[in-house]
């Protein structure tokens, strides 16, 4: 892979926290940025956790903030508080098709509305010494409707345009729309990434073969299942133990919740974390009402992967 061809982390809600991406970059690599989870104003307030995930004190690994809104206003007041960190580039979230977001028009959902896309980047546009990039499907529930937001992008300082080609409406099922990404490719005057179905560095090698002008990839579930997948020479068991033992210390030290909250996250962690692991270890960590059985699973689990 050529020098100017970026790899990144794709945000993932509940996933890709700034303890993720810390103990990630640490251990594993390979990453040359980590795009943080959507910061998003509720109830009239910017999420305080979402603001403490990006503070540059919590984050070593190098980080580009993003933002989901509908409300040009929001949006405008979240870039203002990223600015303010030090941060010069932000990602607007134009893919999260989740229906609890989408149906809100935001994400994904905004893709039929380019008058609302029209509004947020006029005021966007407006924040000084601010550049921004883009994460966008190719529309909501019509793979065409990206016709009208491209265009549109020309309204702010953008850095590049990440795509992931299938319609909202799809979620993580189904095909990639190819054909529409190579129509956005012919059309596209801005850096292009794509993000989708990237499982291994083998994928990522052939799609860059297949689009030798990419500006790069997007990597979401395939590196939150196998953290090792960009650095072969790291695919160690010890190298995964570190991993979850970083994980499970930060954690234990940020989470006020008890027991109970420390568990639930790290189960988390699991649903996206080796899923070639053995089976019965995995639900014996599902099970785990305490500590130590969670502990005793986990030994289980990475003496089987051995």
């Amino acid at each position: 892979m050529n020098n100017d061809f970026a790899i990144y982390s794709a945000p993932m809600q509940g996933v890709t926290d700034a303890t993720w991406r810390n103990a990630h970059h640490r251990i594993f690599g390979g990453v040359n940025c980590y795009f943080a989870p959507f910061m998003r104003v509720e109830r009239g307030e910017i999420r305080k956790r979402d603001i403490a995930d990006i503070l540059p004190e919590n984050n070593f690994a190098p980080i580009r903030p993003q933002i989901l809104a509908c409300e040009a206003t929001n949006a405008w007041r979240m870039a203002i508080v990223i600015r303010d960190m030090g941060y010069d580039c932000i990602d607007i979230n134009l893919g999260c098709p989740f229906p609890p977001i989408a149906l809100h028009r935001k994400g994904a959902g905004m893709l039929p509305h380019p008058d609302l896309v029209h509004l947020m980047f006029q005021q966007l546009a407006k924040v000084k010494g601010m550049r921004y990039s883009a994460k966008m499907r190719l529309g909501w529930d019509d793979a065409e409707q990206w016709i009208k937001i491209l265009p549109l992008l020309k309204n702010i300082d953008l850095k590049e345009l990440t795509v992931h080609p299938r319609i909202g409406k799809q979620q993580y099922k189904g095909d990639l729309l190819i054909e529409e990404f190579v129509k956005i490719q012919a059309v596209c005057d801005f850096r292009l990434v794509i993000n989708g179905e990237l499982k291994s560095l083998d994928d990522i090698v052939a799609t860059q073969h297949k689009y030798p002008n990419l500006a790069g990839v997007m990597i979401g579930r395939g590196l939150a299942a196998n953290p090792a997948m960009l650095c072969p020479n790291k695919d160690t068991m010890d190298n995964y133990r570190a991993f979850h033992d970083q994980l499970f210390d930060a954690y234990s030290d940020r989470l006020t919740g008890g027991e109970t909250q420390l568990l639930g996250k790290m189960k988390s962690v699991w649903e996206t974390l080796l899923p070639m692991a053995d089976r019965k270890a995995r639900k014996l960590i599902k099970k785990a009402t305490t500590i130590s059985k969670y502990h005793a699973a986990v030994d289980l689990l990475f003496q089987n992967l051995r």
